[in-house]
């Protein structure tokens, strides 16, 4: 079989979709299977300068399309001279105009193709910048999302939100997952040195991934670790958080919550970190928490767990399950019950470690990359007709 991944490549961002892409291409490519890679991003020096290994690299636009709804037919002959006729072609997310140009012209020639939404299509993606979603909905993406083969989603929350909102042909429910090198990591890595910041006794909460405040629930968990300050013999925990700003007004609303409720001794800010660098921070937090109101499967969460940390999560995350199989905790998505949902975890901290192991051996069973190209594989099969 001869898959084509079409997506946002950047190597160097803080979103774990790039990330999917790529850990998935490269294990359909050792499972057999001929994959290949067409960015979607204007090519910049951020993106790959060499191929991941056993996977057909294609580049992308040079610059951005003067009508990014518009494409050449050129691109069909583009594909056809660096990679062949694939059977399937997968586009990962939804509001990028390029794909939707892309998908028109593979329906031109022939070519089938699947949607892996990676959170986008559910109610509350859809109710962010609802306006401007709806507009374009009506011109373009129901007819890029109506003609699919099929919508892969990765969690069965996720595809029933996806099924209230958008007319699909299939629904393909199979989870995302991680690199296998996470699963000995903490074996090979010593946890980042938080400094002066926490002490003996305090619980280390981290948050690691893109600093969008509404997106990511930054500011119910501000508001939590307020509420846990206020109490006279309430939990000793701090947070450090790391990453970019999604945006200007992100950064702005951050310094300011943390300001005006009296965090600046309880939240650090570490900035970006990638790699080993990141891996470490994992490493330094007795917690990961995540707490946003709506994702698709979040890669971070599977990191931390696979590096031994035990997670407390939010239903939008849509993986409080799999964070509860593994040992860990979920939360309503409001400032008192993620406040409840600490003090809770601080009283049995004393159970972490094995809660981490708990959530280390589940993600080892069930979601590497081997396992997710293995069912992918399946599900592309019976679309293609080839199984």
């Amino acid at each position: 079989m001869k898959l084509l991944h079409v997506g946002p490549a950047q190597v160097m961002h803080a979103s774990g979709l790039p990330k999917s892409i790529f850990g998935l291409a490269s294990a359909q490519a050792a499972f057999g299977l001929k994959a290949g890679l067409l960015s979607s991003s204007p090519l910049t020096q951020d993106l790959p300068t060499k191929e991941i290994p056993g996977v057909c690299w294609l580049g992308g636009p040079r610059k951005s399309h003067y009508n990014p709804w518009l494409i050449s037919a050129d691109w069909i002959c583009y594909i056809r001279e660096k990679f062949g006729a694939p059977d399937l072609v997968n586009f990962h997310s939804t509001y990028i105009p390029f794909h939707t140009a892309l998908a028109r012209r593979c329906r031109q020639v022939r070519w089938p193709y699947v949607i892996t939404a990676h959170g986008m299509m559910d109610r509350l993606a859809q109710n962010v910048k609802r306006a401007k979603k709806g507009i374009a909905n009506l011109l373009f993406f129901r007819a890029y999302v109506e003609h699919a083969e099929a919508v892969h989603a990765f969690t069965s929350s996720e595809a029933e939100e996806i099924r209230q909102q958008f007319k699909v042909r299939k629904i393909i429910t199979v989870p995302n997952g991680v690199d296998d090198y996470l699963l000995e990591a903490s074996k090979k890595l010593s946890a980042a040195d938080l400094a002066d910041f926490g002490s003996e006794g305090h619980l280390m909460l981290g948050f690691v991934g893109r600093i969008d405040m509404y997106h990511k629930g930054l500011d119910l968990l501000l508001n939590a670790l307020k509420i846990l300050q206020s109490q006279p013999q309430g939990p000793r925990c701090r947070l450090f958080v790391i990453g970019p700003f999604h945006t200007e007004k992100d950064e702005r609303s951050f310094h300011s919550m943390v300001e005006l409720l009296g965090l600046k001794d309880d939240v650090r800010l570490l900035g970006a970190k990638y790699g080993d660098a990141k891996l470490r921070h994992f490493l330094a937090c007795d917690v990961f928490v995540l707490t946003s109101r709506f994702e698709g499967m979040p890669i971070s969460v599977l990191e931390a767990m696979a590096m031994g940390r035990p997670c407390l999560v939010t239903p939008g995350t849509n993986v409080s399950d799999v964070v509860c199989e593994g040992g860990g905790w979920n939360s309503q998505p409001d400032p008192k019950s993620i406040a409840e949902a600490i003090e809770s975890i601080y009283e049995k901290r004393d159970s972490l470690k094995a809660r981490g192991q708990q959530s280390h051996d589940l993600i080892r069973a069930r979601f590497t990359w081997e396992n997710v190209a293995q069912q992918l594989y399946k599900e592309h099969a019976r679309l293609c007709s080839l199984g």
